[in-house]
């Protein structure tokens, strides 16, 4: 065999067609002839552990940077056993190595003609090089003197040179996307090569050791997300491989072929053997496994009392876990196919191979052969797993497989448990029913449901029917029938004799749950640095006249009148006056978690259309909100401008209007560039057009009814004049000594630049602004610099308390 052929067969990519028309390795293309290439679910999970190592590592490194320099110094000091000599020497070699192992890793897809492979390593190489070196911005801290000294005594080795870190990185990221494209064999010798340069770099620390614990994650990661972004060579098992695999289990089989079929979790086949038997086969590999963690860490972060056990610790385990249960429910009396076979295909794939059933699965049969003896059918052989405490948990139409003979078979035991608590064989009876009510009504389901098994057991599974605990099948189809779950519910509560019902608490982590808890994180985030300085604003502000509080707590409080009355005018429903009110305050706090106050517009959206509002028409409300209270700010701006004189901030000139004549011009010739566009166009005319049209409606509504643009342009006004009057009298509140009209006008131009911070609120950027205004009009640093922030106190801390309390107040009263 040349050199060239043992390469190719080290890459282990068959492009080509083989020899005989088939693949009995087990792995490589997805089918004979042509390499196919997806996007697995391993490299999410892979893109996602990843993910999280390193921003664990970033946060440890800049939030724990004394015990990370400890660490270091130890690492150094243990480490340090080197003379200089073997040290320069292993320096060298580092270098060396990593250099020959990139450019073996970059010339070899080239040498064998793999022009994709050697794409995804240069991608991989330079993402990973821009990524790391972002990090090493980020994480860029002081460190200890010990450990700079200890660094700098290596002989010949100093900071100024280039960091081995990088190509530390480089290196991880480019195994990772290799990885898919070789043998095992090659997978364990780039794991061992990482290792050992991760070890070099430890005992030659050029930079500080946290960085190379950095490293191998980030490469990893820009790796996994080149494989998932471009796709992995798919090495699920060919035909060829499966009808070998089938031979070698003493299944002679003469034809395989895919399935276009519903099999969650498997990739599905249809086989035949030679004596003209039929065979349904499932194969189950890494991108199954894979997938299946996923589920199960999803259900386990969103659900709970659903019965989710524990992953298995292989494949294996899964496969035969199927295998029992299946051979457990058929020794039962229950009909289910017949298992013929188990076999390992391929490297990393099982296969479960069962007889083939005539017939349709029960999504596919008219509805007007779901009779009520069917259904009763279906009905006894749940019964019978009951009795045996065997839980489907899976069970939907798609999983009823009917006979040519009309009799009923349950399929698909790769989600069942046994020995499970009567709760979860309730689950199932909730299951079934929604699935069936789909098809025959809430009143017949029911019915065949307590012929078969009993109203007491129906009656039980009634806290367990709701849409969270159903299949994602048979959710989808519920939404053409709206209303069916609560009648489904009515029935079971008359027929079978429910008084009380308490419905199972399901779900660990609400939406809502999650929104307010990445709504506090984010809080945290933004106003932790300001909260830090308390003690400091606490002092600045306590000397101020406290005989101004009452009137400086009134102006606050007015901000929300006056915003209640601009979102009332600013859509045409009538809309009550005390959750309109609440919904005020909570967008304040809904404000202080994302610039520009987006946060409080999404919460003044998702009210509106609680309260009936069209999503276009709510939208277009706020945004109407927004406006006015741009109008309103720039009008109130020329008034206090025109009324403060020349005296507030001195001659200022406006800018040359050719710029805004060329800005206009480049945005029209890219509107007229993108609608050049056929996807544009349709997107434009088929989507956004409908939307602006019923938008347009709703603010024609409104501009037709003097009441509401009264309360519209009045309300926006009286916002921004109630934050200016809560600052005057900030100020007087420390002995003043501006006029008020000179701090509106302050007040006014110093917001407007405020806006523009990319920090909720205009943090930082508003005391700033305000400060210097007020310092530029003519009042005191002394009395400016406290002034601010008596203000801040009132208007931007004290109102989070609140705020919060207001926004759980809506979501508990379904206001969100």
């Amino acid at each position: 065999m040349s050199t060239s052929d043992e390469v190719r067969e080290s890459i282990d990519l068959h492009d080509g067609s083989l020899s005989d028309g088939s693949d009995r390795t087990g792995s490589g293309a997805s089918e004979e002839i042509t390499r196919r290439y997806v996007r697995s679910p391993q490299d999410v999970l892979r893109l996602i552990t990843f993910a999280l190592v390193s921003l664990t590592f970033i946060g440890i490194t800049i939030w724990l940077e004394d015990a990370v320099i400890g660490v270091e110094e130890d690492i150094i000091e243990l480490f340090g056993f080197l003379t200089p000599s073997i040290e320069r020497v292993l320096h060298g070699s580092i270098e060396v190595v990593s250099a020959l192992v990139l450019l073996g890793i970059y010339l070899v897809p080239l040498f064998v003609k793999r022009y994709r492979l050697f794409g995804y390593i240069a991608l991989a190489s330079i993402s990973s090089s821009i990524l790391m070196r972002a990090v090493r911005w980020l994480v860029d801290r002081e460190t200890s003197t010990s450990v700079l000294n200890e660094l700098a005594e290596r002989a010949g080795i100093t900071e100024s040179v280039p960091s081995s870190t990088i190509a530390l990185a480089q290196v991880a990221a480019t195994f990772i996307v290799v990885g898919p494209f070789v043998t095992r064999r090659w997978r364990r010798a780039g794991a061992v090569t990482i290792a050992v340069l991760f070890l070099l770099r430890l005992l030659v620390s050029v930079r500080l050791p946290a960085e190379a614990f950095l490293a191998i994650p980030i490469g990893a990661l820009c790796g996994a997300a080149v494989l998932l972004a471009l796709g992995r060579p798919d090495r699920r098992p060919t035909l060829g491989a499966i009808q070998a695999a089938l031979g070698e289990a003493g299944l002679s089989v003469s034809e395989v072929h895919a399935a276009s079929v519903d099999a969650r979790g498997s990739t599905p086949y249809f086989a035949t053997l030679d004596d003209g038997t039929g065979l349904f086969v499932k194969v189950l590999g890494s991108q199954e496994r894979a997938a299946d963690l996923l589920f199960r860490v999803y259900r386990f972060l969103r659900f709970k009392n659903v019965g989710d056990d524990r992953p298995f610790s292989s494949l294996r385990r899964t496969i035969e876990h199927e295998a029992l249960i299946s051979l457990l429910a058929r020794d039962v009396g229950v009909r289910t196919p017949r298992l013929r076979g188990i076999v390992d295909v391929g490297a990393d794939s099982m296969l479960l191979a069962y007889e083939m059933i005539d017939g349709s699965s029960l999504d596919g049969v008219p509805d007007e052969q779901v009779t009520d003896e069917l259904m009763r059918s279906i009905w006894l052989q749940i019964g019978d797993l009951r009795a045996h405490r065997v839980a489907h948990r899976d069970l939907r139409r798609a999983n009823v497989f009917v006979g040519d003979d009309q009799v009923p078979w349950l399929i698909d035991f790769g989600f069942s448990e046994v020995a499970v608590p009567e709760t979860i064989l309730d689950a199932d009876v909730a299951q079934m029913l929604a699935s069936l009510a789909v098809v025959v009504g809430a009143e017949r389901a029911v019915g065949a449901a307590i012929d078969a098994l009993g109203p007491e057991a129906v009656g039980a599974a009634l806290p367990r029917l709701q849409s969270k605990a159903l299949s994602g099948a048979t959710q989808e189809s519920l939404k053409g029938h709206k209303g069916l779950l609560e009648e489904l519910h009515q029935q079971i509560i008359e027929r079978c004799g429910v008084a009380d019902v308490q419905f199972v608490a399901l779900e660990r982590a609400s939406r809502n749950t999650i929104i307010t808890i990445v709504a506090l994180a984010l809080a945290t985030y933004f106003l932790f640095p300001q909260l830090a300085d308390l003690p400091g604003i606490i002092d600045q502000v306590r000397e101020a006249n406290w005989g101004w509080t009452p009137v400086i707590v009134l102006a606050s409080v007015s901000t929300y009148v006056a915003a209640s009355m601009s979102l009332a005018g600013s859509v045409p429903p009538r809309l009550r006056a005390g959750p309109l009110f609440m919904a005020s305050v909570g967008s304040s706090f809904a404000s202080k978690l994302a610039p520009a106050g987006l946060g409080g517009m999404a919460l003044n959206v998702r009210f509106l259309q609680k309260q009936g509002v069209d999503q276009a028409v709510a939208v277009s409300g706020v945004g109407l909100n927004t406006i006015g209270g741009f109008v309103g700010h720039v009008s109130l701006i020329g008034v206090f401008l025109i009324w403060a004189g020349r005296d507030a901030f001195g001659s200022f000139s406006l800018p040359d209007p050719k710029w805004f004549v060329i800005g206009l011009g480049i945005v029209v010739l890219l509107i007229a560039l993108s609608m050049a566009i056929p996807a544009t166009r349709r997107l434009v005319f088929d989507k956004l057009l409908p939307i602006i049209a019923r938008a347009f409606d709703g603010v024609t509504d409104v501009v037709r009814r003097p009441g509401k643009v009264l309360l519209l342009i009045g309300g926006s006004a009286l916002v921004t004049l109630s934050y200016l009057t809560t600052l005057y009298f900030s100020t007087l509140a420390f002995g003043g000594g501006l006029p008020f009209a000179t701090v509106g006008a302050v007040f006014l131009v110093g917001s407007a630049v405020a806006q523009a911070a990319p920090t909720p609120g205009g943090l930082g950027a508003m005391e700033a602004a305000l400060i210097s205004g007020l310092v530029a009009a003519g009042l005191d640093s002394t009395i400016a610099v406290p002034s601010v922030f008596l203000y801040r106190l009132f208007t931007f801390w004290a109102p989070i308390l609140p705020g919060w309390l207001s926004f759980q107040w809506l979501e508990r009263h379904d206001y969100l």
